[in-house]
């Protein structure tokens, strides 16, 4: 793979973590070459003041954003996600000391901090070769988030359904067990070109976490119909079929594209969940799951997934569905994606959230 390095000014501990994964990139066959000369990611160095964000210019460009602190803020988590949002990064990279600890070069007594955009947040030691080894799968990943939308929805599903209900009504469960974050605030970090960017290559118009899907008979679409809650929405307030709850028919296996049925004045922005394509490979391999349930919480005791592959790749789908295949019952159980949250699976959404209940931890855990 191609990449480039950007760069505008020196920050002695963030250039010297930089340095060491360059060398490693470039120990591993990649070309470094100018910004343009079809890279497949970038080495974004950059600062918390006045972050710089990289304009790629498709989804298949990776940016792994370096910043370096001298010292360890209040709450490093949130500035370092903060400077994720700011730079467009779907990695970022913070090297800070460790507590209590002095130095004018990382080394033993410094940190690197990675932080993802599915809120994941784990420490590293400063090795260029480990921090590669993190990061050269996520460059190397597929996203498979594009939406193919047609308007055909039958006229009995255009305001509601049994299923649709159940989807508002476990919504709103979520965010009273305390596991549903509120959507990214990003109007209020971003300008409206930034958001303007991220639309017209992610389609998206807001981050938040956790989803929701579920199996529904419409005959007239097709065997493998299911709603699934819409990108980008507050799951704790779902209201809209078209809007904040779609139905999803299939992927296009031409285009790789999301099929949606939609009903006539849907809102023209409304994308499915990044997460679909997991979802959907998962009802596709296993037609026992009736339900899935996606949450940034954790579960003692559930098999995970070795590597953090950004939501809405094929990659991370299909490590799910491995996963799953490797369980005794994959049509009803949890497994956990590392450094991320759970999938769930089971009949339907009553049977899912019965098995949760009581068993669900915030604090999602972590691991190098």
């Amino acid at each position: 793979m191609k990449f480039a390095v950007i760069q505008n000014d020196v920050q002695p501990h963030r250039d010297a973590v930089a340095a060491a994964v360059v060398q490693a990139c470039l120990a591993h066959g990649h070309e470094r070459t100018a910004p343009d000369g079809g890279i497949s990611f970038v080495l974004n160095l950059t600062g918390t003041g006045t972050p710089r964000a990289f304009r790629r210019r498709a989804q298949s460009v990776f940016v792994f954003s370096f910043i370096g602190l001298d010292r360890r803020p209040a709450d490093l988590r949130a500035l370092c996600y903060e400077t994720l949002v700011r730079t467009l990064s779907n990695v970022l990279l913070c090297a800070v000391p460790r507590l209590g600890a002095e130095g004018s070069e990382p080394g033993p007594d410094w940190d690197v901090f990675c932080t993802t955009p599915e809120a994941g947040f784990y420490r590293l030691p400063v090795d260029g070769e480990l921090i590669y080894a993190r990061l050269a799968p996520i460059a190397g990943a597929h996203f498979a988030i594009g939406n193919r939308l047609e308007v055909d929805l039958p006229a009995r599903l255009w305001e509601t359904s049994p299923v649709v209900e159940d989807i508002k009504a476990y919504g709103r469960e979520l965010d009273s067990l305390g596991v549903l974050p509120a959507p990214f605030p990003l109007r209020d970090f971003l300008s409206g070109e930034q958001i303007r960017h991220i639309y017209a290559i992610f389609e998206m118009t807001g981050l938040s976490y956790g989803n929701l899907s579920a199996r529904e008979a419409v005959p007239e679409l097709g065997p493998s119909a299911f709603w699934m809650t819409a990108r980008g929405v507050d799951k704790a307030r779902l209201a809209k079929v078209g809007r904040d709850v779609l139905l999803v028919t299939g992927i296009d296996p031409e285009t790789g594209r999301v099929r949606l049925s939609l009903p006539p004045g849907y809102w023209p922005r409304a994308r499915v969940s990044v997460d679909a394509v997991e979802h959907e490979l998962i009802y596709r391999t296993f037609p026992e799951v009736g339900a899935i349930v996606h949450v940034h919480a954790w579960m003692d005791g559930v098999p995970c997934t070795h590597q953090n592959y950004p939501c809405g790749t094929r990659e991370l789908a299909e490590d799910v569905v491995s996963l799953l295949g490797a369980t005794n019952v994959p049509g009803r159980t949890a497994v956990g994606l590392k450094n991320h949250g759970l999938t769930l699976t089971g009949p339907c959404l009553e049977d899912i959230f019965a098995r949760l209940r009581g068993r669900l931890r915030i604090q999602v855990e972590m691991a190098a």
